[in-house]
């Protein structure tokens, strides 16, 4: 929850032993060398929308087996959301609850819960009372992660290593008794340089996900006069972004054989600071290379969690409430598929690179998404060309570098596409077959991924386990006796519900239809009634007057499937089922219907 401000990483510079613990001298040198070629190392690769069960998978617990939890602070989430994770703290022993409003968020959300319980001191573990409150945290009947005593390689948790890890163990051992609890160790990206991570590693058997704090600052402890030796030792200014915040960290877990999913347990980018400097331009592009080229370049990341709050007694804000282009920086990329917008949601995609993206499928819309990951020391403002067969097609100036290829502008066959920028460039061999393309082998239409691009106003995830109906299962729906025609996605039944695909049933209605991408909701209107639905959300609104829903609107096979019978109600419509032969009828009015057709003329002639 803190960042590095302590003295103790000015001592750490120079080898400053603390406690009772003799903490070896490190090689300065050979430590400075090793950042040095962390920081300086160029990434230039393009990525595609790979199959969203491509991703790695752990098998911890509360583990998604594809996508990424992305949340925030709970008390700051509200204008976020959807989100599928809020961070929250416990504070020492005495605390038997989480506080408001976070707790009747998390009762009330579908979401993964992070809970920093923040330990000030290893001689006040108080095992007791901590029972007390687990047993409480068990009883949201919601996943919680537990981060416990985290950031100890920067404080004085960390002064006696071997100690830190048994009273770990013991919480752990503790936390591990409650089903709806898993553990979480999780130290700071950038602690003492002394300290190294080996130090406080409990083991495998004591830890279900690896979290790290990852703060990404422009001057190490606020200072404008950082050194170039001190900006490399703690990864800061030029070279502080994300991507490389978290290189000595999982450089650590790949060197120790720790295979465990990743959190980003907190974190943020600098915004401003304490003199009331902003640091926009600065700010910015590093905000989306968390967002979009962590997920990209790391896909054992399995959660990132915002830290959007104002500290008063930190050098630097990280805090992004009260800036409407970062705002929307991270409401874009966490509505771009590849992230969970619920803790039961499967993602649209993962981000592969694109020799590894198999063969990929052009979206209702012709294109396919191609994304470049960009960094090049020392030249933070970067374009990307696009160019297929050496002639230019695209240029994009802002991550993740976009171009949405229209694979019926280039003919079938091989082809080479490169990428470039100044000081990079790259080529690979692209195969398209009608409406597939792949990368480095010829595609595989028997392998075809879900259609990429814009294939959908919603192109959002859905929850895990909610495939389609099989062909013997078919539903029919009948709109005033007339069977409605559904293409390539059919109605699905879901706990219980039937979902239909979004424009299929408001077109029928004559109701026009709106996307709102930042906040992920559909409205739509006819004659004076206006339904609107988030992906995700268990209510549905009708003329600002919410209603529960048994299950939420979703997306199946990239379309945006929505409860029949609460929309079709919603419109005044009335709704029967016949099991035997598996129909949904919606009937409506005489006088409804001509509300309908009365408003789609008057929306054509508009």
């Amino acid at each position: 929850m803190k960042k590095i401000v302590s003295a103790i990483l000015s001592l750490a510079m120079f080898g400053a032993a603390a406690g009772a613990y003799n903490f070896p001298e490190p090689d300065w040198g050979a430590l400075l060398n090793e950042r040095k070629a962390m920081v300086t190392e160029t990434d230039f690769e393009l990525y595609v929308e790979g199959s969203a069960d491509s991703a790695p998978y752990y098998g911890a617990k509360f583990e998604p087996k594809s996508g990424v939890y992305i949340g925030m602070t709970a008390d700051s989430a509200e204008s976020y959301k959807p989100l599928s994770s809020y961070l929250t703290y416990i504070q020492n022993f005495g605390q038997p609850d989480i506080t408001y409003p976070a707790n009747n968020m998390i009762s009330s959300d579908d979401v993964v819960t992070m809970v920093g319980w923040t330990v000030d001191s290893l001689d006040y573990v108080d095992f007791d009372s901590m029972r007390q409150t687990l047993a409480k945290l068990n009883s949201y009947n919601k996943p919680m992660l537990v981060r416990f005593a985290n950031e100890m390689n920067c404080s004085a948790l960390g002064d006696d290593p071997d100690r830190y890890v048994q009273v770990f163990r013991d919480a752990a051992n503790l936390i591990h008794e409650y089903p709806n609890l898993a553990v979480v160790w999780s130290p700071n990206d950038m602690g003492s340089l002394d300290r190294p991570f080996d130090y406080y590693y409990p083991g495998d058997d004591y830890v279900d996900w690896v979290g790290v704090s990852c703060y990404t600052t422009k001057y190490f402890q606020g200072n404008a006069d950082t050194s170039e030796t001190d900006a490399t030792y703690f990864i800061t200014g030029k070279y502080g972004w994300p991507t490389n915040k978290l290189k000595p960290f999982l450089d650590f877990l790949a060197k120790n054989n720790i295979n465990k999913p990743v959190m980003i347990s907190e974190g943020g980018v600098a915004r401003s600071d304490v003199n009331g400097d902003n640091y926009a331009g600065w700010h910015e592009p590093r905000l989306r290379n968390m967002l979009w080229n962590v997920v990209m370049k790391y896909p054992q990341v399995k959660m990132i969690n915002y830290f959007n709050v104002v500290r008063p007694d930190e050098f630097q804000s990280y805090c992004i409430a009260d800036s409407a282009e970062s705002t929307q920086i991270f409401k874009e990329a966490a509505n771009s598929g590849a992230y969970l917008l619920s803790a039961n949601a499967s993602p649209k995609f993962v981000f592969k690179p694109a020799n590894e993206g198999g063969t990929l499928t052009a979206g209702s819309d012709g294109t396919v998404k191609l994304y470049t990951l960009a960094y090049l020391p020392d030249k933070p403002d970067i374009t990307v060309n696009y160019r297929i067969d050496g002639v230019w097609v695209h240029s994009a100036n802002r991550i993740p570098y976009i171009f949405n290829l229209d694979v019926n502008s280039i003919a079938d066959g091989a082809h080479t596409l490169s990428i470039d920028t100044d000081g990079a460039s790259k080529e690979y061999t692209m195969y398209k077959s009608g409406q597939m393309i792949s990368f480095g082998q010829e595609p595989d239409p028997s392998a075809a991924q879900a259609p990429s691009g814009n294939t959908d106003p919603t192109p959002q995830p859905a929850p895990s386990g909610n495939a389609p109906a099989a062909k013997d299962d078919t539903v029919t729906v009948l709109l005033n006796g007339q069977e409605l025609s559904f293409n390539d996605q059919p109605p699905v039944i879901i706990e219980g519900r039937t979902l239909v695909p979004l424009r299929a049933i408001f077109e029928a209605m004559n109701a026009t239809v709106e996307w709102d991408q930042s906040t992920a909701t559909v409205t739509s209107t006819r004659g004076g009634v206006t339904v609107k639905m988030a992906i995700g959300d268990n209510k549905i609104y009708k003329n600002g007057t919410p209603t529960e829903l048994d299950v939420p609107a979703q997306i199946i096979n990239d379309r945006t499937m929505v409860p029949a019978r609460a929309v079709a109600e919603a419109f005044g419509a009335q709704v029967g089922w016949n099991g035997d032969s598996r129909t949904v009828t919606i009937n409506e009015s005489p006088a409804e219907q001509t509300v309908a057709e009365t408003n789609m003329a008057t929306t054509v002639m508009n």
